[in-house]
């Protein structure tokens, strides 16, 4: 898929039957290693993969295991998708680290921007009237946001921070940028809100006489779209091997993933394994991934997702 140190693993039956795609991650986040469990992912990824490479003969399709770098920010999935890696996958899974063991999972659609608003510099104290402030849109930029928040409630969230507002005081400042991350847990409303503050921008620009520029900073992240089916088949399976299924609440925390983009394009899911307390990315659940309960949910994991791809290959429908 153009990346590196991306890796693909396809074990084909010769006979007819969906492909079945499981994902691992393997990067680590900056100053906490393994503190998301991406190393306990790839191990359940490449567990499952040779599960299921031991009954496919006798079931038919094929199963390709994915090794998918930068999901942490890096949007690795996004570039893998683009370069058409996935486009013979027929359903993907993966199985996250986690404090419990969850099914359905909930995560935000997300653009990030940089804006940029141009004016005149001059000299604030003798000179103003000569000058155009680059900070005054990017001032009432911000003064707009925190009006819509009631609109928006929990809709969506517009949240930013002034990048740069200028070098010194004393002079108007000719240049000002402010970086933004636009979300939602609907990628149409998140496209509806990038389009309405993007018309704010320029309207801003228009009244205050500055020139504005905007640049995306980011890949966009989607929403996670479980497939109710696959998430069914996979709660019965973990409940088999012993687990208690937790139901996803906000205690668990909600980020963005680039497994979500794959989920609007096959029928997939981001579930989730127990590999020990805490939350993600935290001092806690770095000792918990290297921990005997993660190497319990390693077996664990990579059963319950070998297990329900058997259920897949064996009734098509």
């Amino acid at each position: 898929g153009g990346l590196e140190t991306a890796v693909k693993a396809v074990y084909d039956s010769g006979k007819p039957g969906p492909n079945i795609g499981i994902f691992g991650e393997f990067d680590a986040v900056e100053g906490m290693g393994h503190s998301c469990g991406h190393n306990v992912m790839c191990a359940i990824a490449v567990g499952a993969g040779a599960a299921i490479r031991e009954v496919i003969g006798d079931l038919g399709g094929k199963v390709t295991v994915f090794g998918c770098p930068a999901e942490e920010g890096g949007g690795g999935k996004i570039i893998m998708q683009e370069k058409g890696a996935f486009k013979d996958v027929d359903v993907g899974m993966l199985l996250h680290s986690s404090c419990d063991t969850v099914v359905n999972d909930i995560s935000y659609s997300k653009t990030d921007l940089r804006v940029h608003f141009y004016g005149k510099t001059a000299h604030a104290a003798t000179w103003p009237e000569e000058g155009v402030s680059a900070l005054a849109p990017v001032i009432e930029l911000f003064n707009i946001v925190n009006a819509m928040r009631l609109e928006l409630a929990d809709r969506g969230k517009i949240l930013g921070i002034i990048r740069d507002g200028g070098d010194q005081a004393i002079y108007i400042p000719d240049h000002c940028s402010a970086e933004f991350t636009i979300r939602s847990f609907s990628m149409k409303y998140k496209l509806e809100l990038v389009d309405r503050f993007l018309k704010i921008c320029e309207h801003l620009a228009e009244i205050t006489n500055t020139r504005f520029e905007y640049e995306q900073i980011a890949l966009s992240y989607e929403d996670i779209r479980n497939n109710p089916v696959l998430e069914d088949l996979l709660a019965a399976n973990f409940t088999a091997l012993g687990e208690t299924v937790m139901p996803r609440d906000k205690e668990m925390g909600i980020g963005c993933t680039d497994m979500g983009n794959l989920t609007h394009e096959f029928p997939g899911l981001q579930s989730y394994v127990r590999v020990g307390p805490g939350r993600a990315h935290s001092p806690e659940f770095l000792a918990a991934t290297g921990s005997p309960e993660a190497h319990k949910g390693i077996a664990v994991g990579a059963k319950a997702l070998a297990m329900t791809a058997v259920d897949l290959l064996q009734d098509p429908t």
